[in-house]
């Protein structure tokens, strides 16, 4: 029943109103980037109950009634052909409920949009090495880094204060102390990290700032979606920046 409502409540959060400036944005920009492929994207971008979202098991927090909660409502394995984690995923629309922070209690599962453990699988952690996630807030890629592998070291850096309190927060719902002594939070402009770390680390993922278009879409603010269409243009200095 619990479970029931809090789907229920999901769905009308989906139900936003689409703020055109944005939209007409896209529409010029895409056409001309994507082709005729925009018109199905398009059709998705506009469509919230259509975006994919898949539950990332937590095996430092295992349950098998979340397992079988999530077969039960039709969701399969993303990657059954590897172990080195667990993605389900369904292919009706449809979020499954989020858990709340709770203080000392580990959450049994994260909720993410599956395309973004691409970049964790490319990496190919192995055990031992030394991983920089160079831009970390939320805190999927580095839960999903741990999932895999058992880093040597593991530093997530976030710059932003808001957002490194966030990835603090995540990472201290999903990894136990015992495995934590392998992390560490700093908040170095990446731009910067070469120069202070030089050689340090084995692997680096990148998940660059970006214009986060599915957000903005939904923009309750017309005034505040126009300037961060002006501002977005600015964004790819940025993230070559951070690539050097």
């Amino acid at each position: 029943m619990m479970i029931m409502m809090l789907e229920t409540k999901s769905e009308t959060k989906l139900q936003k109103r689409i703020c055109q400036v944005v939209l007409d944005q896209f529409d010029k920009q895409y056409s001309k980037e994507l082709g005729e492929s925009w018109n199905s994207v398009r059709e998705v971008l506009i469509a919230p109950q259509c975006w994919q979202y898949a539950a990332l098991l937590n095996k430092f927090s295992n349950s098998s009634e979340v397992e079988d909660n999530l077969h039960l409502k039709g969701y399969h394995l993303l990657f059954p052909e590897t172990s080195s984690f667990k993605c389900y995923i369904r292919s009706i629309p449809g979020r499954f409920p989020a858990q709340r922070h709770r203080a000392g209690k580990l959450k049994e599962y994260y909720l993410l949009n599956a395309a973004s453990l691409l970049a964790v699988m490319a990496l190919e952690v192995e055990n031992g090495e030394k991983v920089l996630d160079m831009c970390a807030a939320p805190g999927g890629k580095s839960i999903a880094t741990l999932q895999c592998a058992w880093p040597g070291l593991l530093l997530s850096n976030e710059c932003d204060n808001l957002r490194l309190h966030w990835l603090k927060q995540t990472l201290e719902s999903f990894i136990p102390e015992s495995v934590m002594n392998i992390v560490t939070l700093s908040q170095w402009d990446g731009r910067q990290i070469g120069n202070l770390q030089p050689e340090r680390f084995d692997k680096v993922l990148v998940d660059a700032p970006c214009s986060n278009d599915r957000s903005w879409l939904f923009s309750s603010d017309i005034q505040q979606a126009t300037l961060r269409l002006a501002q977005r243009k600015l964004l790819s200095a940025v993230q070559i920046e951070l690539l050097r």
